[in-house]
């Protein structure tokens, strides 16, 4: 399997490998093409409608549809021919403005796995520049922001994302190509793999342990101070670190980190005014 069967391979194996450009700029430029046409059409369509308007034979036009649409003569038939063409090219307009919306909101490749991407592009033991023409650039640096995952790994909050970005690299450069067995198949030689079922389980008990923790650890803490100012600063303390543990551990809304947040403080405060 050799050139861009083994690319299309690849990506189809990995999905998250799937990145290609998404052309922003020739999209936005066609746009204002389409645009121009259409007005140019429009004005057009203008100085037939008021000629005909003002001929007895087709002044009839804009109430009678049949007569419109079945006129006669190279003139009788203008406005209706302009009508169609406009329509026709309103029809690839929009279209053009949906797809470039929706393409819009496509998400960007993980950083991680678009440097892969361009290391297996490269290996000998792996796609060994598989592709020799000028498309082979479209994965430069310059075209990164140019670029869109079809599957991208988009981690649900921010303490996924840091351990998925940093904590795992780190790990497989350390340990990882160290003690685990590379294995081979047709896509390349020497690859390694990790379930993401594993990083969800490791973010599971990390914010387990500190869900039940934090709230032991701020009514111990409170128990054990004895001036009152000490209490009250470390409620303020405890529930700004309730209210970011949230924020990095969880998707919650912000709505929802100010409700948790409330109830926290009100159990500490409670606790407080009862010892």
């Amino acid at each position: 399997m050799e050139g861009y069967a083994k690319v299309a391979q690849l990506m189809a194996r990995y999905e998250e490998f799937a990145i290609l450009r998404r052309f922003k700029r020739l999209s936005y430029q066609n746009l204002p093409y389409l645009q121009a046409e259409i007005i140019h059409l429009e004005e057009s369509l203008g100085r037939i409608v008021d000629q005909d308007a003002s001929s007895s034979e087709r002044r009839d036009y804009a109430r009678d549809w049949w007569k419109l649409a079945h006129g006669k003569g190279r003139r009788g038939k203008a406005q209706w021919r302009k009508v169609s063409q406009i329509r026709k090219r309103l029809k690839e307009y929009n279209e053009a403005l949906f797809l470039q919306v929706f393409v819009s909101k496509l998400d960007g490749p993980n950083s991680n796995d678009l440097e892969f991407l361009r290391s297996w592009l490269e290996r000998p033991s792996m796609g060994f520049f598989p592709i020799r023409g000028l498309d082979f650039k479209a994965w430069e640096q310059r075209l990164e922001n140019d670029l869109v995952a079809i599957k991208p790994r988009v981690p649900p909050d921010p303490l996924s994302k840091w351990i998925m970005n940093t904590i795992f690299p780190l790990y497989h450069r350390v340990f990882g190509i160290r003690f685990q067995t590379p294995y081979s198949n047709e896509v390349g030689d020497g690859l390694y793999t990790y379930e993401e079922s594993l990083l969800r389980s490791i973010v599971n008990v990390i914010t387990t342990v500190v869900a039940a923790l934090l709230p032991l650890l701020s009514i111990i803490v409170l128990f054990i101070a004895d001036s009152d100012r000490i209490k009250l600063a470390l409620v303020v303390v405890f529930s700004a670190c309730f209210a970011l543990m949230l924020a990095l551990m969880t998707n919650a809304r912000r709505i929802e980190v100010f409700a948790a947040t409330a109830a926290f403080a009100a159990v500490n405060v409670v606790f407080l005014t009862n010892n």
